[in-house]
């Protein structure tokens, strides 16, 4: 599963590439990104994606799915929290 640190990481580097014109969700009125975070069965392995999910992607190789929006001022110590919980909680129901 993928550890906090590397969430960490990987929202810090999102939030960094935000831009004016990026929107996390079609009525965001402020700048972010959208990410998502795959995930095996079994946890062992895992992706990313950001931007919409048109059903193309990284993410739709695996089953286990957890999206949230970056934006300017996300926490990024939180955001990685909650990640981890909801990603914790969804593949609890796999075993």
């Amino acid at each position: 599963m993928i550890t906090k640190t590397e969430l960490r990481a990987l929202i810090k580097e999102i939030k960094a590439s935000i831009e004016d014109d990026f929107r996390a969700y079609e009525d965001d009125t402020c700048p972010g990104i959208l990410l998502t975070i795959a995930h095996s069965e079994d946890g062992k392995d895992w992706t990313y994606q950001t931007g919409d999910l048109q059903y193309s992607g990284n993410a739709y190789d695996l089953p286990v799915w957890v999206s949230q929006g970056i934006y300017g001022d996300t926490n990024v110590r939180t955001l990685a929290d909650d990640f981890y919980a909801e990603i914790k909680n969804e593949l609890e129901g796999y075993d």
